[in-house]
């Protein structure tokens, strides 16, 4: 039988690391991980889950682009806050609390599926969504921690990742235009 089938798309694959470059990588990622938890310690937030979600989001699928960051920022905080109302809204409207609820879910999925508002309303929301509506995060999240959480791991990681570029080029020098 002849095989026919050839893959001409180009390998986007990561050339694999060295064990020791690789056990460098984990060193650094266990000092910046850690340093993100005491720092949440340090200021009384238990629910770091938030800006750690924002990192995975963040860092595995938009690849650390700077460019991306609005839409990731937007999106968490929209996806937070519907998590928040599915919360709060049958508390403040009793039962009906609830229907408001799934009306503006399904305002929020219909301009998702057209492409609407796409800065906040994309992955990163329902990323967020997903997450901050399971019942035993809706029973047990202390929603404003994980607000401060999203907003200190915005700060902190962002942060990180742009001090690492400006040491990056300082250490390369300016480029001279040929």
């Amino acid at each position: 039988m002849n095989d026919v089938s050839h893959n001409t798309e180009k390998s986007t694959a990561v050339p694999a690391m060295s064990p020791a470059k690789g056990l460098l990588v984990l060193i650094g990622v266990v000092v910046v991980v850690g340093g993100f938890i005491a720092l949440c310690a340090a200021l009384g937030i238990k629910e770091f889950w938030g800006g750690f979600l924002f990192l995975l989001y963040w860092s595995g699928i938009e690849h650390m682009k700077f460019e991306r960051l609005p839409h990731c920022i937007s999106g968490a905080l929209l996806g937070l806050l519907l998590s928040y109302l599915l919360f709060a809204l049958p508390t403040w409207l009793g039962e009906i609390g609830g229907v408001v609820f799934l009306g503006l879910i399904l305002v929020v999925v219909y301009c998702q599926i057209m492409g609407w508002f796409s800065v906040a309303v994309n992955m990163t929301a329902m990323l967020f969504l997903t997450v901050g509506t399971i019942p035993a995060v809706q029973t047990g999240a202390d929603f404003a921690g994980v607000l401060a959480a999203l907003v200190l791991g915005i700060l902190y990681f962002v942060g990180l990742l742009w001090g690492a570029n400006k040491l990056k080029q300082r250490k390369v020098g300016p480029v001279v235009a040929s």
